[in-house]
C-alpha cells in the first residue's frame, strides 16, 4: 500500500506553547501533531504546514499536510488523531489532497485576525485572546492608517523575513470590525513577515490613542526602519484564522 498525501485544518489554542515550529525543547504545535501522528500510524511522520505562528498565538485555519501509510478509513485516522491529540489542538478537517500539494509554497494568500478588547477593565473570559486596552481608541483614524497597508509594500518596518532578505509583501485587504468593546483587525496577504501583524497592530494602536496619526504611519512605512515602528502587541489577541488556495479557501 502507498503512502498517502493528507491535507488537515489544525485549530490550537496557542497559550501553553512555544509557538508552531518544533524545537529541541519546549512544547510546540509541531511537536503535539507530530507525536500523535507517530503514536496512530506507529511511523515518523513530519509535517509541512502553511506557516510557523509565534509563542502564544492561536489559529483556527492553520493548514498542514503529511504522507501517512494507513490502511483504514479517512474518518478513523481522523479521529484517531484527535482521540490522541491535547485538548488544546484539535484538527477540524482532514482529507485526501494530490500528493504535489504544499500547504506554504501553494498557498495564495493568508488571513489573520487581532482582537482587542477596548474598555476600562479587563475581562478574566477574554484574557488569553485579546488585548486589553482601557483608554478609549479612534477607530476612524485607525480605519484610516490600516488602509496605508494594502497594496505592495517593502514592509521592513515591520517585521523580518523568516528566511531570505526579501521584505516585500502585497497586503490585499485590512478592516478594523468594531463589535461593541471588541475591536477586531483583520489583515489578508500573500505572505508576512515575523512579528508583522502584531507590529502593525501595535502601530495602529498608537494611533488610535492619539501618540500618531495617519500621515506619521505613512513615514514609518516608507523608512523601511523596524526601529520605527511600535513595539509588536501582545501575541494572545492574534489568530491565523484562514489560508487560501487557488482551488478555493480552506
Amino acid at each position: 500500500m502507498d503512502r498517502k498525501r493528507y491535507r488537515a485544518i489544525v485549530e490550537y489554542e496557542g497559550t501553553d506553547f512555544l509557538g508552531y515550529q518544533i524545537q529541541a525543547k519546549g512544547r510546540t504545535v509541531q511537536g503535539e501533531l507530530e507525536k500523535a501522528l507517530g503514536k496512530v500510524t506507529q511511523s515518523d511522520i513530519r509535517i509541512d504546514s502553511a506557516g510557523r505562528t509565534d509563542a502564544g498565538v492561536h489559529a483556527t485555519g492553520q493548514v498542514i499536510a503529511f504522507n501517512a501509510l494507513w490502511r483504514h478509513s479517512l474518518e478513523e485516522l481522523h479521529r484517531a488523531l484527535n482521540a490522541t491529540l491535547s485538548w488544546d489542538v484539535v484538527i477540524s478537517d482532514l482529507t485526501i489532497s494530490d500528493r504535489s500539494f504544499h500547504p506554504r509554497f501553494d498557498a495564495l494568500s493568508r488571513t489573520y485576525r487581532y482582537t482587542i478588547l477596548n474598555q476600562l477593565w479587563p475581562s478574566p473570559l477574554q484574557q488569553r485572546y485579546a488585548y486589553h486596552i482601557r483608554n478609549p481608541l479612534d477607530v476612524a483614524a485607525m480605519r484610516q492608517a490600516g488602509r496605508l497597508f494594502t497594496g505592495t509594500h517593502d514592509f521592513a518596518s515591520f517585521g523580518k523575513p523568516p528566511q531570505g532578505k526579501n521584505t516585500v509583501r502585497e497586503v490585499k485587504q485590512v478592516e478594523w470590525i468594531v463589535d461593541g468593546t471588541r475591536l477586531v483587525f483583520e489583515i489578508t496577504a500573500n505572505a508576512f513577515l515575523y512579528r508583522m501583524v502584531r507590529t502593525i497592530v501595535g502601530t495602529l494602536v498608537q494611533v488610535g490613542l492619539g501618540q500618531l496619526v495617519p500621515k506619521d504611519v505613512k513615514d514609518i512605512i516608507a523608512a523601511q526602519d523596524l526601529t520605527q515602528s511600535a513595539p509588536p502587541a501582545p501575541a494572545r489577541g492574534l489568530c491565523l484564522i484562514k489560508v487560501t488556495y487557488p482551488q478555493g479557501s480552506l
